[in-house]
This record gives structure tokens, sequence and C-alpha cells, in this order.
């Protein structure tokens, strides 16, 4: 089984012709650029305290959840009516983006990794046991006062590598739909962190588990947890890791597209051995992401700014997805129980409504993520002449634009 495809709307759906759609594209991130450098003089994304969401209660339904689809991955119907593949695949690497959104970063309050690990009281290495007596409290986020700890002096790259495997088993590993595949490589996962979690401490999860790092970062954008949520994403942690879980986070995206193209199809099927090129094109431009970004990003790191770029090319990528697999997959899940049987959602999204969002989507979060960039620039040098400041957001701008057509280009053309 294949989860569906990703997109709907092609270049013959869209609103206006492809080449104009490209040019609106750059002009978009051009205007936008232009206008804040002439009416932002100062900095005015100051950061505010961030208001705790406590979703205490979700954790225990959510580990069971967890439990239920792996044991159903192993033990259930091994074909499209399993719904291993959409828990992972739709449920959590799509779905959480805009639940993050909205709502700020949930994963790290529900993670039943998480929840696991207290459950257990797995002590850390070197660290003070967990007593019978600590009460099972939401993990509060580190503040720049608190001391490294071994998480922390790796950044977010154990999170990068963890998402760089997930996205390998989404975008190439064989049999990726299996059940058995999906469920072998939840249990995987769950065990590979929760023994990391058991040398370096519960923060590991922080810097180490992809989904929590994804939802955190896609979580920067929520009115929910920020009066302003720009200014969320402005004041994002700095640290090694952050580039490179960006690049991995856009970079397969964007393979993700360019590996639909009948122009890739052809190429593997001349080749032969998809897996092994599959693979390298993956790295490969995840690799080129991130030494754009690094490139860049000097000689003020505003690699922040990237995150709702990201965060609108996933929902532009992902929504006719999103909208049609997702109830499917809830679907499948209650029918295994009985309820609903013989019921099917056959939804399809009108192609040019989709197009139209996905441009929508991918255009509000370049226009966001020059107003970002602009910002951290003046927060970082607030002494240096207009000009010069300017000067040293016109590389990421540029980048901007670039990622901006490559985007259009491989969402609409195939």
């Amino acid at each position: 089984m294949t989860v569906l495809a990703h997109g709907v709307g092609q270049s013959q759906d869209l609103p206006l012709p492809l080449d104009l759609v490209l040019q609106a594209g750059a002009a978009t991130v051009v205007v936008s650029f232009l206008v804040v450098a002439v009416w932002w003089k100062r900095p005015r994304l100051v950061p505010s305290a961030e208001r705790a969401m406590r979703l205490d209660r979700a954790r225990l339904p959510v580990l069971g959840l967890t439990l239920f689809i792996i044991g159903d991955a192993f033990l259930g119907p091994r074909g499209p009516a399993n719904p291993a593949a959409h828990a992972l695949f739709v449920w959590l690497w799509v779905g959480l983006v805009p639940v993050s959104v909205v709502f700020g970063p949930v994963w790290r309050q529900v993670n039943p990794l998480r929840t696991l690990f207290r459950l257990l009281r797995l002590p850390a290495a070197g660290l003070r046991p967990r007593t019978p007596a600590q009460p099972l409290t939401p993990a509060q986020p580190l503040t720049p006062a608190q001391p490294l700890t071994p998480a922390r002096t790796a950044g977010r790259w154990p999170a990068a590598i963890a998402l760089l495997a997930f996205v390998w088993l989404e975008l190439v590993a064989p049999h990726r739909g299996d059940p058995v595949v999906v469920g072998g490589w939840l249990l995987g996962y769950g065990l590979v962190q929760l023994a990391c979690a058991a040398v370096r401490g519960e923060e590991w999860f922080a810097r180490g588990d992809c989904f929590e790092v994804y939802s955190e970062l896609a979580g920067r954008l929520s009115p929910l947890r920020h009066r302003n949520p720009l200014a969320g994403v402005a004041h994002t942690p700095p640290g090694p890791g952050l580039a490179a879980f960006l690049a991995v986070w856009w970079g397969s995206t964007i393979f993700d597209s360019a590996s639909g193209s009948p122009a890739w199809a052809a190429f593997v099927q001349k080749a032969g051995n998809p897996i092994l090129y599959g693979t390298a094109g993956l790295i490969l431009l995840c690799a080129i992401v991130l030494v754009s970004v690094r490139l860049l990003s000097r000689p003020l790191d505003m690699t922040a700014s990237l995150i709702p770029i990201a965060v609108g090319y996933t929902l532009a990528h992902y929504l006719s997805l999103l909208l049609v697999e997702a109830p499917r997959g809830v679907l499948l899940m209650v029918q295994q129980w009985g309820v609903a049987e013989g019921v099917e959602w056959n939804v399809a999204p009108t192609p040019g409504v989709i197009a139209a969002a996905q441009i929508t989507l991918i255009l509000t979060g370049h226009v966001l993520g020059v107003v970002v960039a602009h910002d951290m620039a003046l927060t970082a040098a607030p002494e240096r002449p207009p000009l010069a400041t300017l000067a040293d957001e016109l590389p990421v701008v540029l980048l901007m634009i670039g990622y901006t057509w490559a985007g259009l280009f491989l969402l609409f053309v195939r």
C-alpha cells in the first residue's frame, strides 16, 4: 500500500499561468523586503512570556493509541485496511504541523515516549534516579540561563539525523506502506529514543526526538503560545543542528516533489537501483539546502527565519493528503472496532481551489520569513547603518526567491 500522492493541483489547474505564478512569487518576496526596509527601522519582535498549555489528560490516551497502532501494525490486516501508514505518514508527520501552528508544541506535552519514560522511571546515567513520589508533570522548556546538559551539547543534530531516517522511510524505503514495516520502524525508533534518554536524561527528547523538535519549531508560530507569533520565530533558541534540521525538513519535502516527476521516474527506470539513487538524491538535496543556508546566513545567522517557509511549504505540499487521507485513516481504525462498517471516504478536493491555497501558503511563508529575517538583522546589529543591515539581509532574500521558485515549480510541474 502507498499512502496517496501528496499533490492535487497541477500546472493546468493553476488560477494563473505558471510563468506568472513564478514571477508573482519572486515579486512578493522582493516587495515584502522593500516594504519592511522602508517601514521597519527598529526591532519590533519583542519576546514575551510563553503561554503554557496543559494537556495532562491527553498523555495516557496518546500512549494507548500509539501502542494500539504498533500492535495493530503487526497483528492487524496486512493491506490497505490497516491504518498504521496513515497514523505515521499523515496524522503524525503532516497533521502535527497545523496542530502545532495553532496550539503550540503539543508533542512535547503528549509525547508517548516521554510518558513511557516517566512511567518506567528510567534513571539516566550519572543522574539521580527519579523517586516514586515524584509527580508526573509536564516538562518545562529550557531557558537560556540553564546550564548545558549532555543532551544540549549536541544541539538539534540528533533530531536532524532521526528526521533524515524518517524521511528516508517515507520517500525511499521499499514497502514503506506495509503495516509491518511501519510497525517495525515505530518500535525500533521508540527503543532507540528510550535508550538514549536512559543515558542522557528526559531532556534528550527535546533534542533527539525529531517529532518533538518538529512540533516545537512549527509551534513557534502559534498565536496561543506567543502573543506575537513572529516574535516566537525570531527568538527561536539557536544552537548546533537547527540549520541541519530545517535543511532535512525542507529539503525532503522538495525531494518528494522532485521524485514524483516523470523525469525522475524515467531516470530511475533507466538507471535501475531506485533505493540507491533515491537515498543519494535525498541526502544530496538536503545537503545542498544546508550549505546554502549556512553560506547565505553570513555574517548574521538568520536561520530561524526559514521556519515559516518550511511550515508554509509543508502545508502546501501535503494539503490534499491531509484533507483526503487523515479522515480515511480514522475511518479505517474505527472500522476495525466494528464502527461505520461499509462507509467509505472518497472526498476529491477541487484542484483549482487546492492550487490557489498552495500558492497562498507558500507565499505567506516567504513573506513572514522576510519580516522575521529583517527584524533579526536589526536586533543583531542595532548600531549598523540601515544600508549595511539591508546588505546583510540580501543574500537571505535571494535564497528565499530561489526557494520560492523551486517550491512553486516542483509543486505544479510534474
